[in-house]
């Protein structure tokens, strides 16, 4: 019994780490298709630009205070991935106003 148990737990944690395999995130490859892309992002996509034969993707890949930190750009040109991009979105400014002594 005990040594059941043991073999069931191993499984299960071989198992869900190969569920998990790459940290759980898609990999993308130059030149595959663009139906399998969209399949892969379901939600965390937005659809940027359209033209016949040329297609831009967006999707924020990390945020922090709900604000977007960075987001990929997803380049198809005839239903295949020809280019990512990853772009930084630049940090607010804080301006600081101090009071001046009098003179």
């Amino acid at each position: 019994m005990k040594r059941s148990i043991i073999i069931l737990s191993l499984l299960f944690i071989i198992t869900s780490c190969a569920a998990l395999k790459n940290g759980g995130v898609p990999q993308y490859t130059l030149g595959m298709s663009e139906q399998d892309f969209t399949a892969s992002q379901r939600f965390n996509l937005s659809l940027v630009e359209a033209t016949p034969g040329h297609t831009i993707y967006k999707r924020t890949v990390e945020v922090d205070a709900q604000r977007v930190v960075a987001s990929m750009y997803y380049y198809f040109d005839d239903g295949k991935l020809v280019r990512m991009r990853r772009v930084e979105e630049p940090k607010p400014i804080v301006v600081v106003e101090q009071k001046r002594q009098g003179l």
